[in-house]
């Protein structure tokens, strides 16, 4: 009787270890399977939540994702609709748990600059946030004209001094863009 006792305690501790070992395994696991996901994985499986996205520059906008590409996603705020590029990204409140890979090597490709020209077709008038040199930033205003492989033509519509309307153009660096606000 003691032999039984002494095996089924063996048996017990033995079994413990099994299940603390295996624990310990799928921790493990779930760790590196976390340490995979992307930002834009988070965002795309959040697609439609409600975030609020801090940028560079301190910049606050409150929305509902919208569309994510591998380099920047969409946000409606309120009469608004933004391209966020994830290098202005500083924090992301908000979302919950999921994640998802875009299966689509189309939607995947779909640069920064895409979604620019876009607008550009549209004509709409923007305001692009840019990352000032001091971290400050800087506001330029205008339609898009082009787009480049590095940079946005945008043009600048004025009065001057005889009340002539008169265009300007303004070159900016995709590399400074914190966001880019357009009417929904």
């Amino acid at each position: 009787m003691r032999w039984e006792a002494l095996f089924s305690d063996f048996e017990a501790q033995l079994a413990e270890a099994d299940r603390a070992g295996l624990e310990a395994e799928i921790r493990e696991l779930v760790w590196v399977e976390q340490a995979g996901i992307s930002l834009e994985g988070r965002l795309r499986g959040n697609s439609g939540a409600p975030v609020d996205v801090v940028l560079c520059g301190g910049l606050r906008f409150r929305g509902e994702i919208g569309d994510v590409a591998e380099s920047w996603f969409s946000l409606s705020a309120g009469s608004r609709s933004l391209v966020v590029p994830f290098s202005g990204v500083v924090t992301v409140a908000g979302l919950g748990r999921r994640s998802q890979q875009e299966t689509s090597a189309v939607r995947r490709g779909l640069s920064l600059a895409s979604a620019l020209r876009a607008l550009a077709r549209a004509r709409a008038q923007v305001v692009c946030h840019l990352g000032g040199p001091s971290g400050d930033p800087l506001v330029v205003a205008g339609t898009i004209d082009g787009v480049s492989r590095d940079y946005v033509e945008l043009a600048q519509k004025r009065v001057d001094a005889r009340g002539a309307q008169a265009s300007t153009t303004t070159l900016v660096s995709l590399a400074a863009l914190v966001a880019v606000v357009s009417p929904a």
